[in-house]
């Protein structure tokens, strides 16, 4: 919101291949971590449902239209499998062809690049999983190489797919212009630079770039491969284009997991520092309640807001090494630096265990594990260039989209008065993107999302839920509010967990693939009673 071989081809893949030539006050407490969640009951959801009839019948009516999709073989792009072992796997590519918008498609066709990785058994299930990558901006098929150890490829062929204007798809909305960008009044001016050459030079239609279209992209992608059933895997961003899938088209989904779930009717901005606020709190008093990290770091949460103002007025140096390059750089870091880059690193389950350790050792005047997990989290001390070119994240599509579906419903002044809950260490210190994002949305000047591109989404397809403990960006109450129209859904949060949890621990790939084997019967998530935070008391 914020953020990833084996030989013998199956014969679904064949059948894709075959398709493709054919085809060419006290600060509030964080959210508990809620018990596998009950089926909503259906006369609420019908009730519910009931409401929002009239404007889905609304956007149905002006959204219609008649086009045609189709697939055309293609050859994987240039490095894409540098790092891949083609003789243990099979990897297939295409490009789905689609209008840029659908109500004019004599218009503008846009290419959406596709890659289909093999299983690893010879008999692959019939129901591939089709993964949505996060962001919104990220590239699926760029992170090929990392989904070729996945136990999902024990059963099932695997598709990834760029979303529109993202990765290797055509039009690419990457803004090569923000990639050297220094912050603040350079980093605008690149975006209204970065506009202006893709709305006024290439012609964009940045209002084409959406959760709905992306859905419509989804669906045809379905359509075009033509399996019977498949299943959806979306983490982060990739689980609101995976409900938005249910809400407009879901033929062909078998299933769904949403991995972090993002649901359109939150207001993202609003609670963007409240939540990132509440994480921290959550990983501080986490560890007050695990009997060995409290007696190993006692008193960790007012150590850390004692830490922070110390730091503010006395930042430490520290030296960072770079590890692809070996670079070394050295910078300061603030308190509120320290509370930033701590929002970031509780994206990651493996860095989050060191974070005591890190408070414990920087109250004593130490900086090994600080220096560790801002080597671990690639944090440096001036904007690393990206490399021109860099397709894994795309900005415009990122903007386009993000401040179509939530600039228009917060205000950094509804930000700040939901952040006046927290200690002001942390609020000071989190506001700060805020105001970044809204400046920018004034500079995409995207038309805003209908109401019910941002109502709860309803549907009866089984779908798994998984959160994260600690997760900053999409807190457990989110995957709460994702649920509530799903009839078919279990939740699961993972304790100790940060954003993107379905491999970060064998319990929640377990249940992932038990879900998978059988999604109209809950799964057996007895794992979760035995699993509790895993805080590190040394480096590795």
């Amino acid at each position: 919101m914020h953020p990833s071989v084996r030989p013998l081809r199956s014969f679904a893949l064949l059948l894709v291949v075959a398709l493709l030539l054919t085809a060419c006050g006290d600060p509030p407490q964080a959210t508990a971590p809620p018990p596998a969640a009950s089926p909503v009951p259906v006369a609420q959801v019908e009730q519910e449902e009931e409401e929002g009839s009239a404007a889905e019948e609304e956007y149905t009516e002006t959204n219609e239209t008649s086009y045609a999709a189709w697939l055309e073989a293609a050859h994987c792009p240039d490095g894409l499998l540098d790092d891949v072992d083609l003789d243990e796997i099979e990897v297939t590519c295409a490009y789905l062809n689609v209008p840029e918008d659908r109500s004019d498609p004599e218009g503008t066709t846009i290419q959406l690049a596709v890659a289909v990785i093999s299983s690893r058994s010879d008999s692959a299930r019939p129901d591939p999983i089709i993964y949505l990558e996060g962001g919104p901006g990220g590239s699926a098929v760029l992170g090929l190489a990392a989904w070729v150890d996945s136990p999902l490829r024990d059963e099932y062929d695997l598709i990834l797919f760029d979303q529109r204007g993202t990765g290797f798809s055509l039009p690419s909305l990457n803004c090569i212009e923000m990639e050297d960008a220094e912050d603040g009044d350079a980093n605008y001016a690149a975006a209204q630079e970065c506009r202006d050459r893709l709305v006024d030079d290439e012609g964009v239609n940045l209002n084409a770039y959406s959760s709905a279209t992306n859905a419509a992209d989804v669906a045809d992608l379905i359509a075009q491969l033509d399996y019977a059933e498949v299943n959806l895997l979306g983490i982060s961003y990739g689980t609101r284009l995976a409900l938005a899938v249910l809400r407009d088209n879901a033929t062909g989904v078998r299933s769904v997991i949403l991995d972090s779930p993002y649901p359109p009717q939150v207001y993202a901005y609003n609670e963007q520092a409240l939540n990132a606020g509440l994480a921290i709190q959550a990983l501080l008093r986490g560890c007050a309640a695990d009997a060995e990290c409290s007696d190993t770091f006692p008193d960790l949460e007012e150590r850390f807001y004692a830490l922070v103002d110390f730091l503010n007025d006395e930042p430490v140096t520290i030296e960072v090494e770079d590890p692809e390059t070996g670079e070394v750089s050295e910078g300061e870091v603030s308190g509120d630096d320290l509370v930033d880059e701590l929002s970031g690193w509780l994206y990651d389950t493996d860095m989050i265990r060191y974070v005591p350790l890190m408070i414990d050792e920087l109250d004593s005047g130490e900086t090994a594990t600080l220096t560790f997990l801002y080597e671990l989290g690639g944090s440096g001390f001036s904007r690393q260039a990206q490399g021109e070119g860099d397709l894994s994240d795309s900005e415009a599509m990122f903007y386009a989209l993000e401040c179509r579906e939530e600039g228009y419903v917060s205000s950094l002044e509804q930000a700040e008065a939901l952040a006046i809950a927290l200690p002001p260490q942390l609020a000071n210190a989190l506001l700060a993107s805020n105001e970044d994002f809204f400046m920018l949305c004034a500079i995409w000047d995207v038309e805003a999302a209908t109401d019910y591109e941002r109502s709860v989404v309803y549907s009866a397809v089984p779908t798994l839920v998984l959160a994260g403990e600690y997760d900053p960006v999409t807190p457990p109450s989110w995957g709460v509010l994702a649920s509530a129209g799903l009839l078919n859904s279990y939740f699961y949060v993972l304790p100790g967990g940060g954003h993107a949890v379905t491999d970060a621990s064998d319990c929640m790939m377990s249940i992932t693939k038990e879900f998978l084997d059988n999604p109209d019967q809950e799964p057996d998530a007895s794992c979760v009673d035995d699993l509790v935070p895993d805080f590190a008391y040394e480096l590795p």
